[in-house]
C-alpha cells in the first residue's frame, strides 16, 4: 500500500505533484478552493467559466502550472450535491482522485476531501473514508502478470489534508485505523485472488499461522488432528480430494481474560468444483473464491491485533477443497459430524459448504463464546436474491443482527436481513436422517441458514451469505476485478463499536 500521511495546510502551498480539491455542484469551492482562487488570481474563475465542469459527482478537471501555486497541477474533483455528501462519497471521490493521477504519473498528491460536510460525521470518519477510499481503490492483484501487462505504480505517497493542527492527533488516529482496515481488506483480497493450485488449504494454514501478535495464538490441523477432534463432516467433504483438508483455529486475547470471545466462522473452500453433483463448465475458474469467508476471517484477524482490540476473538476455519476423485462423498450418504446426535443425508454434494460450516460452527460453540458470526460464499440463490450490492444476513439474536446492520450501512459493507421461519425448517428434514444438506429449490439461502442454525445451539449467531459480494468481476471504483475483501470493513466496525 502506499504511504498516506496526514497534516494541516493551505493548498496553495503545497509541493506535492498534485493537489485536489473538491468543487460542489454549481460550481461552488470549498475554504481551499477559495483560498487557491485568490492566491491564483483570474486562473481558476476563467478555467470554471471556460470549462464544462458544474461539479457533478466524480468528474474532474486538471489544471496545470496554476499562478501562485507551488503545485504541478490541480485537480478539481466534482462533490456532487453538498446536501447528498456521504462517507462512502468521499471514499468514492479519493479512490477516483488517486486511479486517475496514478495513471497520469503523480507521485505525490495533497487532497483537501475532509474539508467537505458530510453529516453526522466526525473528522476522524472522514479521514478514515478518504484513507481507506486511496488504499482500497489502488489495489490491485498482478503478480503473476509480467512486462507489458504489469502497469508500474507512479503514486507512491498521499497526504489528506486537514483545517487545524489541534486536530491532527485525532486524524492520526483515524488514518491508524484506516490503514489497519484496509491491509485487513486487501489482505483477504490477495488470499482470495490466489489461483486454486496455490492457495491450498495448506497455503491457507500457513498465512494463518503466520499472523503475529503477543496476544494471538493460531492452531492448524492436519488430517490426523481432525479425525482426532471428531470433525467428521469435513472430511466427507475432503474425501474426493488429493489435497489434505485444514482446520484452523485462532485465539486471540485482547479484551479482559473473563470475557467470552466473540467467534467468527469462515468457509474455506479453496476450490469447489461441485464433488459429483459437478458444477456446470462456465466459470467455474471463480470457484477459487469459495474461501472468500474465510480470507474475511483472515482479514479482520489482521487488522483486528494491528490495532491491539480490547476485544476477545475465536476465529474458526474448516478448509478443504470439493473435488469428484475416486472417494468422494455421494448423494444418498449420510454422515456425522462434529455434533454426535445430528445426522445429515447427503442429497447434493455441491452443498458442501453447509457441510464443513457445521463442523466449525459446531467447534466453535463448544468454546462457548459470547456470539458467533459466519462469512460464507454459501448459496447461488443469495446473488439471484440480492446481486452484489449487499451480503444475507439471517440469525437467531435481534441485538446482533441489528448490530451488524447498523455498521453495514456506516461502512458500505452492506447487509439485507432474510426471514428464517420457523416454517422453512420444515424444507430440511429428510426422510432417512435426522435433517438433509439442501431443501429443495424455494428459499435456498434461508434454508441452508436453518440447516447452519441446528449447529450453534442458543448462542446468539448470525450469518453472512457473500456469494453475491465477495467477488466481483467486473471491478469497482473500490475494488479490482475480483476478490472484494467483503465483510472486514463491517465486522471491524462492529468490533470497534464493542470496545466503546
Amino acid at each position: 500500500m502506499i504511504t498516506i500521511n496526514v497534516k494541516a495546510g493551505h493548498a496553495h502551498k503545497q509541493r506535492d505533484d498534485a493537489v485536489v480539491l473538491p468543487l460542489l455542484e454549481g460550481r461552488k469551492l470549498t475554504d481551499s478552493g477559495k483560498a487557491l482562487q485568490q492566491a491564483s488570481g483570474k486562473t481558476i474563475p476563467s478555467f470554471l467559466r471556460k470549462q464544462d465542469l458544474s461539479g457533478s459527482f466524480g468528474k474532474s478537471r486538471t489544471l496545470y502550472g496554476v499562478t501562485g501555486a507551488f503545485t504541478r497541477r490541480v485537480m478539481l474533483l466534482g462533490a456532487g450535491d453538498a446536501k447528498k455528501l456521504t462517507l462512502h462519497k468521499l471514499r468514492l471521490l479519493a479512490a477516483k482522485a488517486a486511479r486517475k493521477l496514478d495513471a497520469g504519473g503523480a507521485q505525490d498528491v495533497s487532497l483537501f476531501l475532509p474539508e467537505l460536510a458530510v453529516r453526522g460525521a466526525t473528522l476522524a470518519d472522514k479521514v478514515q473514508a478518504v484513507a481507506e477510499g486511496i488504499w482500497l481503490g489502488l489495489y490491485r492483484f498482478d503478480k503473476y502478470q509480467h512486462h507489458a501487462h504489469q502497469h508500474n505504480r507512479t503514486l507512491q505517497s498521499a497526504t489528506i489534508m486537514i483545517a487545524s493542527r489541534r486536530d491532527l492527533d485525532e486524524a492520526r488516529l483515524a488514518l491508524a485505523r484506516a490503514s489497519a482496515i484496509a491491509g485487513g481488506v486487501n489482505f483477504a483480497r490477495d488470499l482470495a485472488n490466489e489461483p486454486g493450485n496455490v492457495c491450498t488449504p495448506e497455503y491457507l494454514g500457513e498465512q494463518a499461522a503466520a499472523l503475529s501478535h503477543a496476544q494471538l495464538n493460531v492452531t492448524v490441523m492436519d488430517r490426523q488432528a481432525i479425525e482426532q477432534a471428531g470433525l467428521n463432516a469435513l472430511l466427507a467433504v475432503n474425501q474426493g480430494s488429493a489435497k489434505a483438508p485444514r482446520f484452523i483455529v485462532l485465539d486471540y486475547r485482547g479484551g479482559a481474560q473473563a470475557d467470552a470471545p466473540v467467534a467468527l466462522v469462515g468457509k474455506g473452500l479453496t476450490f469447489d468444483a461441485g464433488g459429483i453433483s459437478l458444477k456446470p463448465g462456465p466459470q467455474m475458474e471463480e470457484m477459487k473464491y469459495d474461501m472468500c469467508g474465510a480470507a474475511a476471517v483472515l482479514g479482520i484477524f489482521k487488522a483486528a491485533t494491528e490495532l491491539n482490540l480490547a476485544v476477545n476473538l475465536l476465529g474458526v476455519i474448516p478448509s478443504t477443497e470439493n473435488l469428484l476423485g475416486a472417494a468422494a462423498y455421494k448423494p444418498g450418504d449420510i454422515i456425522t459430524g462434529h455434533k454426535k446426535d445430528i445426522s445429515i443425508e447427503i442429497q447434493n454434494t455441491d452443498a458442501e459448504g453447509r457441510i464443513i460450516l457445521s463442523d466449525a460452527l459446531s467447534y466453535a460453540a463448544a468454546q462457548q463464546p459470547a456470539e458467533i458470526i459466519d462469512f460464507a460464499t454459501l448459496t447461488g440463490a443469495c446473488v439471484i436474491a440480492l446481486g452484489s450490492h449487499a451480503s444475507g444476513l439471517m440469525g437467531n439474536d435481534e441485538k446482533l443482527k441489528q448490530a451488524l446492520k447498523a455498521s453495514g450501512d456506516f461502512t458500505y459493507d452492506r447487509v439485507w436481513e432474510l426471514p428464517m421461519h420457523e416454517e422453512y425448517q420444515e424444507q430440511i428434514k429428510s426422510d432417512i436422517a435426522d435433517i438433509r444438506n439442501i431443501g429443495g429449490r424455494e428459499a435456498g439461502t434461508i434454508t441452508a441458514a436453518c440447516f447452519l442454525s441446528r449447529f450453534v445451539g442458543d448462542i446468539p449467531w448470525a450469518h453472512l451469505d457473500i456469494a453475491g459480494t465477495a467477488w466481483n468481476m467486473k471491478g469497482s471504483e473500490l475494488s479490482a476485478k475480483g476478490a472484494t475483501g467483503a465483510g472486514v470493513r463491517l465486522l471491524m466496525d462492529y468490533l470497534i463499536r464493542k470496545q466503546r
